[in-house]
């Protein structure tokens, strides 16, 4: 093979593809899943956060039938700049990230998103947005960007290997690289590698050892499928690592979600999800507040409010709303059909049902409702701000726990999406997608993630190519 990439997500396909147009004759995919739950985390998601300056741009990306339309979609926002982004990634992100990287990869957001148009992807509204959020989302959410990528890289002539796990990586003498593993691709022989194969959220073994022993039997809210392995064997190699080894992406999801999601639930996904907490409180069993939930947009402090959820008394905690917000529809569909939530007459009955300290509790609501938080994050300049207080029965009461996502620790790489050992590139590698460290360290912006495995996914296979070239490959 020519360019071999390991991983099948959206940062795998992106390299597929780059590598094809960038002149790669002979381009595959190992993929460890089988091939009727293709799609990895990609599958199950939705958003891609991007810079732009002007409405038609955004107009542009929405199908033919919501073009009209792009100004209510838009809700008055006329642009979101790459300062703006910038400033977003860092206030949330902590500061151990590698800057040149993110920046690198904001100012690219903009010239990906039009790659990606012009081979199919097509854009559509967010329905029911919260404040904040990016307006709009993916076409049939992560599950038809997913399709798309995959039918666009097929069609270019590109292989994909199924039920194909990465468990060693070698360099032969003559400076190719050479994978062996489990499933039908093994041996593999390439010129150029690249590694988009998640993260270690998916091996507990490697959970407990870096996040904590109260990482071991968290549930995922992404695939199973992620186990380090190629990763392992790129430290072996001796790569460079970056970022927050012991933290990792996380959100507030119902109780009902299962110890894993697959491709195909992406609807399932969503509607655990659990960000409206801006518009009440949250507490955990001891019925102690922990948490600013008007701190910051939620899809910019959902992740650390996850994070936190699991280091909470039973790893449980409990968002409360009062009839102001149910009444007013601010609260997604998922709240109120979750078999978890309760609805009650008093703070009183609904600590007692939850199992909640009940004085506490109370003592939390006095303490709000004497002093008065904002309702929404981003109106606190508003003259028609309204303020936060939990005092119109009927309260619903809805339980949440920790989802895990992906974890933060990965390999360091170039702007060009060369792995670095010694903080020079090693010849030949490259990496994007959730493999890479150096993005986040605390919380995370919605719709980063996406993004950067499509900016340097990308890269990685137009230099992969590139390499392939030069090396004789082609």
């Amino acid at each position: 093979m020519h360019v071999v990439i390991v991983g099948a997500g959206n940062a795998g396909l992106c390299a597929g593809i780059a590598a094809i147009q960038a002149g790669a004759t002979s381009v595959a995919i190992l993929d460890s899943a089988p091939e009727e739950l293709r799609g990895g985390n990609s599958s199950l998601t939705k958003t891609m956060r991007f810079s732009w300056r002007e409405t038609s741009y955004i107009a542009n990306l929405l199908r033919d039938s919501d073009r009209d339309r792009v100004d209510e979609i838009l809700a008055g926002q006329t642009e979101y700049t790459e300062d703006q982004y910038l400033d977003d990634w860092l206030r949330v992100s902590g500061g151990q990230v590698d800057v040149p990287l993110i920046e690198s990869i904001i100012s690219r957001s903009n010239s990906t998103i039009a790659w990606m148009s012009e081979f199919g992807q097509s854009w559509a509204p967010r329905p029911n947005p919260l404040p904040g959020d990016v307006p709009v989302i993916l076409d049939g959410g992560g599950q038809g960007l997913q399709n798309r990528n995959f039918s666009r890289f097929e069609r270019l002539g590109g292989t994909v290997f199924y039920d194909s796990s990465v468990e060693d990586i070698e360099v032969a003498a003559d400076g190719r690289y050479v994978l062996r593993g489990s499933g039908p691709a093994f041996p593999v022989v390439c010129h150029a590698l690249v590694l988009a194969s998640g993260g270690f959220e998916g091996n507990a073994r490697m959970r407990e050892r870096h996040l904590g022993a109260q990482w071991r039997d968290v549930k995922l809210r992404g695939v199973p499928f992620n186990e380090g392995a190629p990763l392992e064997a790129a430290v072996a190699l001796g790569a460079d690592t970056a970022g927050n080894w012991r933290n990792c992406h996380t959100t507030p999801q119902g109780t009902a979600l299962p110890d894993y999601m697959m491709p195909g639930q992406m609807h399932k996904s969503h509607g655990l999800a659990r960000y409206a907490f801006p518009r009440g409180i949250v507490v955990n069993r001891d019925g102690r507040r922990f948490f600013d939930e008007s701190g910051d947009y939620s899809n910019l402090s959902y992740v650390t409010l996850g994070q936190r959820i699991q280091e909470q008394p039973g790893r449980i905690a409990f968002q409360i709303f009062d009839n102001k917000v149910v009444r007013a529809g601010l609260l997604p569909d998922g709240y109120l059909s979750d078999p978890a939530s309760v609805v009650v007459d008093s703070i009183e009955e609904g600590a007692g049902r939850l199992a909640i300290d009940e004085e506490n509790l109370l003592d939390e609501i006095r303490r709000l409702n004497n002093g008065g938080v904002d309702l929404v994050p981003g109106e606190r300049d508003s003259a028609t701000r309204t303020p936060k207080r939990i005092d119109t029965p009927p309260y619903l009461f809805t339980p949440v726990v920790c989802g895990l996502t992906f974890t933060y620790g990965g390999l360091s790489v170039s702007t060009d999406a060369e792995v670095r050992s010694g903080e020079e590139p090693i010849s030949g590698l490259f990496a994007a997608g959730e493999i890479v460290g150096g993005l986040y360290d605390q919380g995370y912006p919605g719709g980063t993630g996406l993004m950067a495995g499509a900016v340097l996914g990308r890269s990685a296979g137009r230099r992969a190519a590139e390499h392939a070239v030069r090396t004789g490959g082609n």
